[in-house]
This record gives C-alpha cells, sequence and structure tokens, in this order.
C-alpha cells in the first residue's frame, strides 16, 4: 500500500478522521434516542425517522471513507480475495479469539466481569425496544465492520504515517479507545482485535480481508448476544 499525497494538509486528514469519528459514534445515540421515544405513546412516526436516520448515517459513512481512502491512495480495489488471503482472515480470526479468551479469563479472574462493558452497553441498547434489537443485529454485522474498516484502516492507516508499524499501533490503539472498557483487560480485547484487522489489512493490501474478518467477528458475537437475550 503505497502512500500517495493528493494534497491534503495534515490538519485536513485530522479534520477528517475527527468527522469520520464523530460519525461512527452517531448511530449508538440514535438508538438510545429510539428506546427513549419507545417509553411514550404516538412516537412511532418518530421512531421510524430516526431509523431511516440511523441506516442513512452508515451509507453515508461508508460513501464518505471510501471516496476518500480511494482519492488519497489512488487505489480501487476491484479483485476478489484469494485462498491466499481467506487464509489471513483466518488465522487473524484464530488468534483474535485466543487472545480474547484470554483476556476473558483475566478479567474475569481480577475483576469478576463476565463480559466486557462494550458488550453490557450494546446488550442493554438491544434490550430497549424491538426496533432497537433488530437495527443493532443487522448493523452490527453487515454495516459496522465495512464503515470501522474503512475509517479505521482504510482511512486512518492511509491519511498517517509511512511506517507500517505505527500505523498498525495508532489504528489498533484509537479503534480500542472508542469500544467501551472498565477494566484494562477488556480494553486490550478491543486493542489487540484492532491491531489483528490493521495487521491483516496491511499484509493483504485489500480492504475487504479486514472487513470479512471484522464481519466474522461481529456475527459470531452477534449471535451469543441474541441467543443471551432470547434464552
Amino acid at each position: 500500500m503505497e502512500l500517495i499525497d493528493r494534497g491534503l494538509s495534515w490538519l485536513w486528514r485530522v479534520a477528517i478522521m475527527v468527522g469520520l469519528i464523530i460519525g461512527v459514534l452517531a448511530p449508538p445515540m440514535l438508538l438510545r434516542l429510539i428506546n427513549q421515544l419507545a417509553t411514550h405513546t404516538g412516537t412511532l412516526g418518530w421512531q421510524i425517522a430516526i431509523m431511516v436516520a440511523y441506516f442513512g448515517v452508515f451509507i453515508l459513512l461508508i460513501l464518505a471513507a471510501d471516496a476518500v481512502k480511494r482519492h488519497y491512495t489512488g487505489i480501487y480495489e476491484s479483485e476478489p480475495l484469494t485462498k491466499r488471503d481467506w487464509g489471513a482472515v483466518l488465522l487473524g480470526y484464530l488468534v483474535i479469539v485466543g487472545l480474547e479468551s484470554g483476556f476473558q479469563a483475566l478479567n474475569h479472574f481480577l475483576y469478576g466481569q463476565t463480559q466486557t462493558q462494550n458488550n453490557a452497553a450494546i446488550k442493554q441498547l438491544m434490550t430497549g425496544s424491538p426496533f432497537a434489537l433488530w437495527m443493532m443485529a443487522f448493523s452490527a454485522v453487515l454495516l459496522t465492520p465495512i464503515v470501522e474498516e474503512l475509517v479505521f484502516r482504510g482511512v486512518l492507516m492511509n491519511l498517517f504515517f509511512n511506517q507500517g508499524w505505527l500505523k498498525v499501533t495508532v489504528s489498533g490503539v484509537l479503534f480500542g479507545s472508542l469500544h467501551s472498557s472498565s477494566t484494562w483487560p477488556s480494553f486490550l480485547i478491543y486493542v489487540t482485535m484492532g491491531l489483528i484487522l490493521a495487521t491483516v489489512y496491511l499484509r493483504v493490501g485489500k480492504i475487504k480481508a479486514a472487513i470479512a474478518l471484522h464481519f466474522i467477528i461481529n456475527a459470531l458475537a452477534m449471535g451469543i448476544l441474541i441467543g443471551q437475550i432470547f434464552v
């Protein structure tokens, strides 16, 4: 992934990144608003309007982040993932599962937590209303992987720095910092997840690989959460 300077100053790059991050943080706020409205009668119209805005934010983020990535790198990815690429995805997933299991065990041993604060917050959002439940389930599996990989890997790793290790480190730490954590083991779960996602993108050179890995992670995690809610 060669860096191609398209004339964006450092200040503009920071401004673009901040704007995208604000966009990433917007959907959960809209879900909370839907849950608040769900406790009042006569608010169905408002809930539907917010639902449209919710998915609209995802679409705008995907379009904006992809445009920035393509503009700055000059790369349009059209090639499908190869068997070797899928091997990197599978290896990344196994490493994430292994590290997450270790940090989860440590988190439970030291702090008595059976789930991360981030997962607890997602579960709380999903149980707030039927709208929120299925909106979160759908977006977490199909939309969030695309948005977060385009933003934290496709844009961040190409707009800043030339050294590969620095790209991976900043991407992983920022990604982990934006996931709710109340203990250091749970924080490291998301940091290491971000580091592995960034490494896969850096090694494979295709954002599709990171998206596929993120999709697998979120799909399995969401399946577990839904099972906990309905059981």
